[in-house]
């Protein structure tokens, strides 16, 4: 099994993921960015992101590349489809085993992991999932072309990717749970212009079909009416849930929904651990919240390896 020493281990590639190892490789430390899947996080599945200041209007896996390409020139790759499999604290530092059964030692670890997608949890969702289930509109939008297809969830991602699908698909519906959908004001008047059936106030209870998506039954959370929707796809976008195994292996102190607590400086519960982007406790899930706490938690680490702080 092969063995290497560096600085800091940064795991995941998210924008905190890939600032921060922009900031640390600036500061001369040996840095490593792993991700067990694509670079980019959640922001690489955006449709667009339209916020981030200086780029007025971009594809979320675009703006990702951009910014991988940024690392790059410091020397730095990230490392796709090499994870890291277990971590654990040992005298002096951090033990990392990677996907590729590398054993990598580390004096100080960054976890930008991230979130992923919440599941509604209903009959139907799992065994359909990738015959008419997704999680991801950029990633399988144009495989509806002409069908009828169903987003659930009303907040930015949801009323996003239903605009989106719209341009695609034969018809669309965005189904919200609560009476009023949770999006930024910005978009309404986009939606209102759209031809997007939106259902407030409607519960997601079943995905019916054999071989794939058929029909979604939904109740009316007013009346108690339930009700057959006949589709071909269904986009789900109901929250984000932290991707916390690593921190709990490192025995990272979490909050009650499982989101690492840190200090201002982006320090974990564990001497030597940090933590930065969604996978923080009370973090705004947006792309420049995440790369200013990348780039906050690479000096600290910085400090840490270098001045024993």
């Amino acid at each position: 099994m092969a063995e290497s020493s560096i600085n800091l281990a940064i795991i995941g590639s998210g924008p905190a993921g890939i600032t921060a190892g922009i900031y640390a490789a600036r500061k001369n430390l040996s840095v490593r960015v792993f991700e067990s899947a694509a670079l980019g996080g959640q922001t690489s599945l955006a449709i667009f992101v339209e916020n981030y200041p200086g780029t007025k209007r971009i594809r979320g896996s675009e703006l990702m590349d951009q910014w991988a390409e940024h690392l790059k020139e410091f020397g730095v790759e990230v490392e796709e489809a090499n994870g890291i499999k277990s971590v654990k604290k040992i005298n002096g530092g951090f033990e990392l085993v990677t996907d590729e059964k590398e054993t990598v030692n580390a004096k100080a670890v960054l976890v930008v992991t991230g979130t992923e997608n919440k599941k509604l949890g209903i009959p139907g969702e799992k065994e359909l999932y990738g015959k008419g289930i997704s999680y991801c509109a950029n990633c399988d939008g144009p495989v509806y072309k002409g069908k009828k297809v169903a987003v659930i969830g009303g907040g930015n991602s949801g009323v996003t990717n239903g605009l989106f699908i719209e341009e695609i698909a034969a018809e669309t519906m965005l189904i919200e749970f609560m009476p009023e959908l949770n999006c930024d004001e910005v978009y309404l008047p986009k939606l209102e212009k759209s031809k997007i059936r939106v259902l407030k106030n409607t519960q997601a209870l079943e995905v019916k079909g054999e071989e794939r998506v058929q029909a979604l039954k939904v109740k009316d959370r007013a009346t108690g009416k339930e009700s057959e929707i006949a589709v071909d796809g269904i986009f789900i976008y109901v929250g984000l849930e932290p991707r916390n195994r690593l921190a709990k292996e490192l025995g990272c102190k979490l909050d009650k929904w499982g989101f690492i607590e840190t200090s201002v400086e982006q320090a974990s519960s564990v001497k030597g651990v940090f933590a930065a982007g969604d996978i923080v406790s009370g973090t705004l899930a947006q792309t420049v919240w995440a790369a200013a706490s990348g780039a906050r938690a690479a000096l600290a680490a910085y400090d840490f390896i270098k001045q024993g702080k």
